[in-house]
């Protein structure tokens, strides 16, 4: 653990909206939410998903945008709500190296490397492609994910 506390005002994060993105692994899809209390949603998981794998889970600031940025960065794998499968293995490691890579207790180095993971592994580029399309993001990740359009093609 570092000593090292970033300028986050220089990266445009304010410290709002603190939580935890966590992502859970139940029969080979992943769900990547937020919580604001990281113990009773992972016992409450359990309950409704009593063979889940937690993945990670991780803290931000902002981290309903962070969620968000992440449902819109990995699209091409959404399956349903917060649920995503990846027929790529490589894109699912994207995902989940990445994800652990985090630190488990530092908010804001957190925040500050997710922009750089968001923009250096390609997920910006369909945040660029959802604005220009004018589309929600509901909308957006149907539109381009591979597991519902390898589904309709069966």
């Amino acid at each position: 653990m570092t000593d090292f506390k970033p300028d986050l005002a220089i990266f445009g994060i304010s410290k709002i909206d603190d939580g935890y993105i966590y992502i859970i692994e139940d029969r080979g899809r992943y769900k990547i939410g937020k919580t604001t209390d990281a113990k009773t949603r992972t016992r409450a998981a359990k309950t409704w998903l009593p063979d889940m794998r937690l993945m990670g889970i991780k803290p931000f600031w902002n981290v309903s945008k962070v969620e968000r940025m992440l449902h819109e960065g990995f699209c091409r794998g959404w399956y349903y709500g917060e649920w995503f499968e990846f027929e790529d293995e490589d894109y699912k490691e994207t995902l989940l190296d990445g994800f652990i890579a985090f630190s488990d207790e530092d908010r804001d180095i957190n925040s500050v490397n997710f922009i750089y993971w968001f923009n250096g592994e390609g997920m910006a580029e369909f945040s660029i492609e959802r604005a220009r399309q004018h589309l929600s993001l509901p909308k957006f990740v149907k539109q381009e994910s591979n597991t519902q359009k390898n589904k309709h093609e069966k």
